[in-house]
């Protein structure tokens, strides 16, 4: 106990001082937990008796991380013909021309190629045609576009490419399903009424946690495994069924925190993963190079689906890498005589290195689109877009990006007490059809677009307000904002924290509402008014 709490406790060390050094320059911290991993590895470190350890709680939590998704999707932004297209053929194309490279490379003296089965070969193509959910989602939560149209749809696609793996696995697993899975979908009707009202029960403090995990590896993993499914499946689908509850939003806010804390594991048990040798490094250069043509692929598909070209190099670039899911498919591989272990490796170090790669370019994703803006818009094939950027926000002098908790009560104030001509901005598609249908004004837009600005009449407007409850979202619009040149209007956004606040501060924002400052101020200012209002009455 004392070893496995000593090694534990250098390695929450290693994954906090690499992890921020990371951030230092500017890079995701799941860079400094892969190196953290790859560290202990290197330097031959005694890691034996927290292997079993770290497995598991990174298997937590993978499937923490696809509850939280779960809680976010809807059947309805998967079952769409850009979404299941896009998937299948990208995989299938995938799998046929990484397959097809490796089969060549069988007939060369190469060590780990020479030899190959055409079977062996499909099985690497078909494992290299995954993305990984934990580095995409990751990847959009740093830049707070998890909920963008892109995010949505780079989900989706994890979430149909999470089905092929369980068809895969039940095909070639020596575990089948049993005749129990077919009760699934009756199981999942009953449940779902039963998680709704439990959630409601919650409250809003600890057992709102408990009923978090309770959900996610109890009634979702534990009880697909039982019936021979995929666990990690089980918690998405449980998260699914509880997209709809009014609590939904902060039961996701409540379990982001502890997610995150259990992914920290699943990073560094990567960055363990194997030992190298020169046939290793061989092959993994050889075959890194497909990462770009996957992306390329998967940017070529979306743009003939009537998906504007930023949305489909967004979407792409995010789905660039390599996958967890290959060393699960690799190891079937092993036991069934057809790859050697040096492959699992190879999977491993392939993954490792298109995080690396990946994670600069889409930190500066944005910046990169501008930069080769007409070249990237050529992809465009005209016609109307699934996203289509509004050409004009007629003469409203207000705006308001995000209408949500904090963007609608805002909007309602500007609109409806002070009588101000506003206009709302939402990048969720739900949101705007929902509440244009109610007479609200708003447009579908992403703000974060510097096409968005180009494309409007810009001349009415007094002041914006970034209202989005991401702190990143806001910066990611703002950096935009500040491109425009002669700008006049002004603009306020919103915030958490004083640090956040001091950054907005010093990218010029004009007004900054620190929410933890001023909500006492306004508390008590609100209640004054409310309270004379009444004498005046009286």
């Amino acid at each position: 106990m004392e070893n496995v709490m000593t090694t534990g406790m250098w390695w929450l060390t290693a994954a906090f001082i690499l992890g921020i050094t990371a951030r230092f320059f500017k890079l995701p911290a799941l860079i400094g937990f892969l190196a953290a991993g790859m560290l202990v590895e290197a330097f031959d470190i005694d890691h034996a008796s927290m292997d079993e350890l770290i497995e598991i709680v990174a298997d937590l939590g993978v499937m923490l991380l696809l509850f939280t998704i779960g809680l976010k999707i809807k059947l309805n932004n998967i079952l769409r013909p850009e979404i299941l297209y896009t998937a299948g053929i990208n995989m299938a194309a995938f799998t046929i021309l990484a397959g097809g490279i490796v089969f060549v490379l069988s007939f060369t003296s190469l060590s780990l190629f020479s030899g190959l089965s055409l079977l062996s070969c499909a099985l690497i193509g078909f494992s290299l045609s995954f993305s990984s959910t934990v580095f995409v989602v990751k990847i959009l939560e740093e830049r707070g576009e998890l909920s963008s149209f892109h995010g949505k749809n780079a989900i989706a696609i994890l979430v149909i490419q999470d089905i092929f793996a369980v068809l895969f696995m039940t095909l070639v697993s020596d575990k089948n399903p049993s005749w129990w899975a077919l009760a699934i979908p009756i199981y999942l009707w009953a449940v779902r009424y039963l998680l709704n009202y439990l959630l409601s029960k919650s409250g809003h403090g600890e057992l709102l946690t408990v009923f978090g995990f309770f959900a996610t590896f109890v009634t979702g993993a534990s009880v697909f495994e039982m019936v021979g499914l995929k666990p990690d499946l089980g918690a998405l689908v449980i998260g699914m069924l509880m997209v709809n509850h009014r609590k939904s939003d902060e039961l996701y806010d409540r379990m982001m925190g502890y997610k995150d804390f259990f992914l920290i594991s699943f990073f560094i048990y990567v960055g363990l993963m194997g030992k190298l040798n020169w046939n290793i490094v061989i092959a993994t250069l050889i075959i890194f190079p497909l990462m770009f043509i996957k992306g390329s692929l998967f940017m070529s598909l979306f743009s003939r689906f009537k998906i504007r070209a930023r949305t489909a190099y967004l979407t792409s670039l995010s789905l660039s890498n390599f996958s967890e899911f290959a060393l699960i498919t690799g190891l079937v591989g092993y036991k069934a005589g057809w790859l050697s272990m040096e492959w699992i490796t190879v999977f491993a170090m392939l993954m490792t290195l298109s995080f690396l790669v990946s994670s600069p370019f889409n930190a500066k994703a944005h910046d990169i689109f501008d930069k080769y803006r007409n070249q990237l818009l050529r992809l465009n094939t005209g016609g109307m877009y699934i996203d289509e950027e509004p050409k004009s926000i007629g003469d409203a002098q207000y705006m308001i990006v995000g209408y949500g908790s904090i963007g609608r009560p805002a909007f309602h104030y500007l609109k409806d007490e002070l009588n101000l001509k506003t206009i709302a901005i939402d990048y969720n598609h739900e949101v705007v059809k929902k509440y244009k249908n109610r007479g609200v004004n708003i447009n579908w837009g992403d703000s974060s677009n510097s096409i968005f600005w180009d494309s409007i009449d810009l001349s009415h407007l007094r002041l914006v307000f970034l209202a989005m409850s991401s702190h990143e979202s806001n910066l990611s619009i703002l950096h935009e904002i500040l491109k425009i040149p002669n700008r006049r209007f002004k603009l306020a956004a919103f915030c958490n924290y004083p640090d956040e606040a001091k950054k907005l501060k010093e990218l010029h924002v004009d007004y900054v509402y620190d929410f933890k400052l001023y909500q006492g101020e306004d508390f008590a200012e609100q209640a004054l008014l409310k309270f004379n209002k009444e004498i005046k009455v009286l």
